[in-house]
C-alpha cells in the first residue's frame, strides 16, 4: 500500500515539473493586476533628468466676436439637471481665456510629473471639472448627481469607455496610461461634455483668470509652445529659456 501511494505521489510530482516547464516553454506569465506608474515615471519620448531651469509665463487673450451661450432645454431629471442648461463654448475672465490648455510639445527631459490624480465627478449634470489636466494612469470618476449618468470616454490613444453610472454607485477607475486628448459624454444627458488631457510632459498647464499660465523648471532651450481650446483650436509659437529667467509669452485666440 505504502508502495503505491510514494509511486503515485512521485508521478505526481513528475507531472508537476514536466507542466511548469512546459509553461515556461510557452511563455505563460500569471496575470495580475496593473498598478499605475508612479508620477515620477518617465513615459516614452520623455526623461526625469534634474537641472536648472527658467520659468515660461503669459496670457491667452481672446479677440474673438461676443461669446453666446447655447441654451439647452433640459427635458429629464430636472429635479437634479434642473430645467435649463447654458453652455459655453469659450470660457472668458477677467479678458482672457480660461482652461485653455498650454503646454511644451518637443521637450524631452525635466523635472518629475506633479499633477494632482486625475479625477472627474458628474455634479448638477455636468463634468467637473470641465477639463482634466493628468499623468498618465487612472481616472477616477465618481457621480454626485441623484441621477444615473452614463459615462462615454472617446479616446485617440486609450481603450474606449462606457458604463452606466447609477445614484450612489462606487467610483469608477478608468486607465489612461497613454497621452492623449480625450473627450467624455454623458449618452443620458446629451449636453455633458469634457475633456481629459493626459500629459506627454509635466510641461502642461491649464490658463486661469485673465487667461494666466506659468510652466516652472524648464530646462534652457528653445521649444515649441503651444495652446489648445476646445472650441478655438491650436496656436504655436517658438520660446528660448534660459536658466534663472523668466520668459514671456501670449497668445491671441479668435
Amino acid at each position: 500500500m505504502m508502495n503505491r501511494e510514494c509511486k503515485a505521489l512521485a508521478e505526481t510530482g513528475i507531472a508537476a515539473v514536466v507542466l511548469a516547464g512546459f509553461l515556461a516553454l510557452v511563455g505563460f506569465v500569471p496575470l495580475t493586476a496593473q498598478a499605475a506608474p508612479p508620477q515620477n515615471q518617465s513615459v516614452p519620448g520623455y526623461t526625469v533628468q534634474s537641472g536648472p531651469g527658467g520659468t515660461i509665463s503669459g496670457k491667452i487673450l481672446y479677440a474673438g466676436p461676443p461669446v453666446r451661450a447655447k441654451k439647452v432645454t433640459v427635458t429629464q431629471d430636472n429635479e437634479t439637471c434642473g430645467n435649463m442648461k447654458e453652455i459655453l463654448p469659450v470660457q472668458l475672465k477677467d479678458g482672457g481665456v480660461v482652461d485653455a490648455v498650454v503646454w511644451l510639445d518637443d521637450i524631452s527631459h525635466g523635472k518629475a510629473f506633479a499633477f494632482p490624480a486625475g479625477a472627474l465627478d458628474q455634479k448638477g449634470c455636468m463634468f467637473m471639472p470641465h477639463v482634466v489636466l493628468m499623468a498618465p494612469g487612472q481616472l477616477k470618476i465618481t457621480n454626485s448627481d441623484a441621477a444615473a449618468h452614463n459615462v462615454h470616454v472617446f479616446s485617440k490613444s486609450n481603450r474606449a469607455f462606457n458604463q452606466v453610472m447609477p445614484q450612489g454607485s462606487d467610483p469608477l477607475s478608468v486607465p489612461l496610461f497613454r497621452p492623449d486628448t480625450i473627450i467624455v459624454r454623458c449618452d443620458v444627458h446629451t449636453w455633458m461634455q469634457g475633456h481629459i488631457i493626459v500629459a506627454k510632459n509635466p510641461y502642461y498647464a491649464l490658463s486661469g483668470s485673465g487667461g494666466s499660465f506659468t510652466l516652472t523648471d524648464v530646462p534652457p532651450g528653445t521649444y515649441h509652445l503651444k495652446v489648445w481650446q476646445e472650441t478655438l483650436g491650436t496656436q504655436e509659437q517658438t520660446v528660448t529659456v534660459q536658466a534663472g529667467q523668466t520668459a514671456s509669452v501670449n497668445f491671441t485666440l479668435k
